[in-house]
């Protein structure tokens, strides 16, 4: 019998007739190769249930998570026209320009409500579940691929971003589908897979500038299988040219990420966290410990039996003498070639963000990195495939029951950075038709488009052009002298600002102070609401700061 040719990403040789001995009936090993086994190859199991269950999840409570400053930006994009989109993306979120086209799309159909915006986020997280197992599937480990896939599905940081509308559970999807076409790319670089592949690097990139770098980790796990370097060269190097255009422009917007901080060591550590599958922060840890747990104890498995089998093959001078592979090497090379992908799926991104926020500029946020999560996945659901299945049907309930603070706390109201419900409850109980109001920043004003029942009680005194006429979100506001005419003839006056931006402009301060009396402040999470009276009207009634 000739010696097998070399795998390609994890794939076995096809069998022939002139080799028998890579056959395994099920029948020869009862206890290495049962029925359950076979049934996890179809495509209805390995696919079909991830998916289900991160639809599941995602639409769990859809409307439960408050809408916070960045989906405001979303409604505030989607509901504009075309021209008027454009015109935002000349001066800010090109980078989202994409994402909001679609957005526009959707809420032309289904409105700007937050829960039907959020639905293309929660598809795309079904779609990213049911691609992780389909990798798993064709690098012929659909075990691993199902578990991952289920571990992906049922992660609390999936669902922080899978029920949001914005666009990172899309980029999760686009990154998945990217990988499954990268290993085409590994298997038949045909010239229709590597313009495909091309391609889809393209709407990555424009879904996610960031994401891009999932093109470096494909390179390395090229290198490490051994793959047609050149061809996929000639794939990536025509998506690096599409993806320029954008890449300049973002760096002419690079002022709406001036906000990042470098990153510290509890940014890594939160990292870690994250990539893994939970929350980080108040939560706890959660199942980022089993999750990495798991996932060394399938790199170690793949080492170790990686290490016998090279010993095996070095004591085996004559290669017609090769014994047959068992059961249990052949799990080990599909694993071997599982670790090779998603290893650096996992950590290339994350690592040349970090380098770069630590020797250049902060550019380091974690959702730039969350495509990466389908990765953490894989390679714990590698290590749940390495177990028995008992063992691995316990660990994998104690994973689940790990999660469930997670999932609760992702949908309740601390779940994201701001939460601007009380703030509209209070607005609707308390202002009256006719009030003033004030953003501290202006971009708060993103809020208008959100709530118009609510703000469309109330005048904005600040305003002078709409975010719509001047292709922005903040919009432009008035000078001192044209706000204190439109503050004469107020009797009430509402300030709504984020909490950690609180404190007005000197000048306009002062001038507020002038002709009104603070009579209440309300703080929220991420948001504060202050209320000034007319001075001579002005009574005390007690008022404080709420919760």
């Amino acid at each position: 019998m000739s010696r097998p040719s070399r795998h390609v990403a994890g794939h076995s040789p096809r069998r022939t007739a002139e080799s028998p001995s890579r056959r395994i009936a099920p029948a020869a090993c009862p206890a290495e190769v049962p029925e359950r086994a076979a049934r996890l190859d179809r495509p209805s199991i390995v696919i079909v249930v991830p998916a289900v269950l991160a639809l599941a999840a995602g639409l769990s409570d859809l409307g439960g998570p408050p809408p916070w400053r960045d989906e405001a930006a979303t409604v505030s994009a989607a509901g504009r026209t075309l021209p008027q989109l454009a015109h935002l993306l000349q001066s800010v979120d090109a980078v989202h320009g994409l994402y909001y086209a679609l957005m526009h799309v959707v809420a032309g159909l289904s409105g700007t409500a937050e829960v039907a915006l959020r639905i293309p986020s929660v598809v795309a997280g079904a779609l990213a579940a049911a691609g992780t197992g389909a990798i798993g599937r064709a690098l012929g480990a659909p075990r691993a691929g199902l578990y991952g896939g289920v571990l992906l599905a049922l992660m609390p940081i999936f669902s922080r971003y899978v029920q949001e509308a914005r666009p990172y559970a899309m980029t999760a999807a686009a990154a998945v589908g990217v990988t499954l076409l990268f290993l085409r790319v590994l298997r038949s670089p045909t010239s229709a897979v590597l313009a495909a592949y091309a391609a889809a690097l393209t709407v990555l990139a424009y879904l996610n500038l960031f994401a891009f770098l999932v093109v470096g980790a494909h390179g390395v796990a090229l290198i490490l299988s051994r793959g047609p370097l050149l061809r996929w060269a000639c794939a990536a190097t025509p998506a690096l040219a599409a993806v320029a255009p954008l890449a300049w422009l973002g760096s002419r917007q690079s002022a709406q990420v001036g906000w990042i901080p470098r990153p510290g060591v509890t940014d890594v550590g939160r990292l870690a966290v994250q990539l893994s599958g939970d929350l980080g922060g108040a939560t706890g840890p959660g199942v980022a410990p089993l999750t990495w747990a798991l996932a060394l104890f399938g790199l170690a498995y793949a080492a170790v039996v990686g290490v016998r089998r090279a010993r095996a093959a070095r004591r085996t001078k004559d290669p017609a003498e090769k014994p047959a592979e068992t059961p249990a090497e052949e799990r080990a090379e599909t694993s071997a070639a599982l670790v090779r992908l998603a290893l650096p799926w996992l950590l290339v991104p994350a690592l040349v963000l970090l380098t770069v926020s630590w020797a250049v500029h902060p550019v380091y946020v974690f959702r730039y990195v969350f495509c990466c999560v389908p990765a953490a996945a894989l390679l714990a659901g590698a290590g749940l495939a390495a177990l028995p299945p008992g063992l691995a049907a316990a660990v994998l309930a104690a994973w689940l029951g790990l999660s469930v603070p997670g999932q609760f706390a992702t949908r309740g109201p601390d779940g994201r950075q701001d939460d601007p419900r009380p703030v509209m409850a209070l607005l609707a109980a308390e202002a009256q038709p006719g009030d003033g109001v004030l953003f501290v920043p202006a971009k708060v004003r993103k809020y208008e488009a959100v709530y118009p029942s609510v703000f469309g009680r109330l005048r904005d005194v600040a305003l002078a052009r709409s975010p719509e006429q001047d292709g922005s979100f903040p919009g432009r506001e008035v000078g001192t002298r044209v706000l204190a005419a439109r503050l004469d003839g107020l009797s009430t006056l509402w300030v709504v600002g984020h909490t950690g931006k609180n404190a007005m402009p000197a000048r306009r301060h002062a001038l507020v102070a002038r002709s009104f009396a603070p009579a209440g402040r309300w703080t929220f999470r991420g948001l504060f609401v202050d209320r000034y009276v007319l001075r001579h009207a002005h009574r005390s009634n007690g008022a404080g700061v709420g919760k």
